[in-house]
């Protein structure tokens, strides 16, 4: 069996409504988002974790503790609503080779969000709990959280990983010709890989610290000592982190296929160079310069990180003749305008409004009253709501009707 003839011919029939490219793009541009909340949504449990048993030698630490467990909290319904973008793309252009790897490893796709429900629980019973007078014990349920939210990693990797071999498909589905559909086992991990990207959860949280310190800085609830260690503490995990990570990466970079000439790729290079820029910046400049940047820079890294994914993905396919830009197109223009006016209109403008209201309102003791500004794109997010929920019935019923009647 020529398994890149298979790959080819489980594509989608219907094609793609426009040129697989874009959806490459969004891919990539979504994943960057999904795992910055992943890394700082791990980040922020273990430091909530470890700011916990650090609370009894000053109130900075229970500070710290309690601000990181909310952070976690909200930060696990952020990666799961921004990993929704990059699967949906990942299913449009390479759809056979996900839905191989799920259904190879069915019984852990399953496991996935029961994993996640348990883990999103208990870390709501630590949340509920870590007050100035909380119990030791209560930490246990913060623990269970982060030991599954890694499994949950560990899954989401295993099943990325698999789908880029496919050579090894047929011997994972009938080992020695003995068919199993069980679905049981995870087939491929590849750890440095996974370490790697769990690692960023270090600097990302550092990141965050120094972003956040300056954020409240301007609030009178907050005392200035209490910032100053946050802004200090995570200065010092930063460049840490960047540092501890650039020594795994060149691990997952010296273990990648010679023969697909990803050890001396340039763009693993440069992403390790970045990872080395950021250890010594971080570790003389960050007081120079505005706290927002170093985070504007940390996603920079994973732009890159991402695109890095994509080209490894890319080298292990090519052998197999499967290339996304070969999938057949048949542009869907009344679909491709209503996609776009969707993520320009409700994406730009009412997420636009909603971010900005956020972090306005975050800056502001007591109640928040918004200014003029704030309120013209409330009214603009309104008005753009309802438009497009008035153009998706109006055309969907169009096409009922013609499709009806004709």
């Amino acid at each position: 069996m020529d398994i890149g003839v298979l790959m080819n011919v489980m594509r989608d029939p219907a094609g793609l409504p426009a040129h697989p490219i874009l959806f490459q793009v969004l891919m990539v541009l979504s994943w960057v988002f999904h795992i910055a909340f992943v890394n700082l949504t791990i980040g922020a449990a273990g430091l909530a974790i470890y700011a916990f048993f650090q609370r009894d030698k000053c109130v900075d630490w229970q500070l710290l503790s309690m601000a990181m467990t909310k952070v976690a909290k909200v930060g696990v319904s952020l990666l799961i609503v921004l990993g929704v973008a990059p699967l949906l793309f990942m299913q449009v252009i390479y759809d056979p080779q996900w839905y191989v790897s799920n259904l190879l490893s069915g019984a852990w796709t399953i496991l996935f969000v029961f994993l996640l429900i348990v883990a999103y629980c208990a870390w709501f019973v630590f949340y509920y709990a870590n007050q100035p007078a909380a119990k030791r014990r209560i930490v246990w349920f913060a623990c269970l959280a982060l030991v599954l939210l890694c499994v949950d990693g560990l899954i989401m990797h295993g099943l990325s990983y698999q789908a880029i071999l496919p050579h090894q498909w047929l011997d994972w589905y009938a080992p020695n010709g003995v068919v199993h559909t069980s679905g049981l086992k995870l087939h491929a991990i590849e750890w440095p890989r996974y370490v790697f990207i769990m690692s960023l959860c270090m600097p990302a949280v550092g990141l965050f610290l120094i972003a956040y310190a300056h954020y409240f800085a301007i609030r009178a609830d907050f005392e200035f000592s209490y910032l100053t260690f946050v802004h200090t503490f995570g200065k010092r995990l930063a460049y840490m982190g960047f540092a501890f990570s650039s020594v795994l990466f060149l691990v997952w970079q010296f273990v990648q296929s010679s023969d697909l000439g990803l050890q001396t790729h340039p763009l693993g290079w440069v992403l390790w160079l970045g990872l080395v820029v950021m250890t010594l910046w971080l570790n003389r400049a960050v007081g120079l310069i505005h706290p927002y940047v170093p985070m504007l820079c940390g996603f920079f890294i994973l732009l890159l990180l991402a695109i890095w994914r994509e080209v490894i993905r890319m080298a292990h396919l090519r052998p197999f003749g499967y290339d996304i830009s070969t999938y057949p197109v048949h542009v869907d223009w009344p679909s491709a305008v209503l996609f776009v006016s969707t993520f320009l209109g409700v994406g730009g403008l009412v997420g636009g409004f909603y971010l900005s209201l956020l972090y306005r309102c975050g800056r502001v003791q007591g109640v928040y009253v918004a200014d003029r500004s704030v309120s013209r794109m409330g009214t603009a997010a309104i008005v753009i709501l309802v438009i497009w929920i008035a153009v998706f019935f109006v055309y969907g019923i169009t096409i009922w009707l013609n499709n009806r009647f004709n």
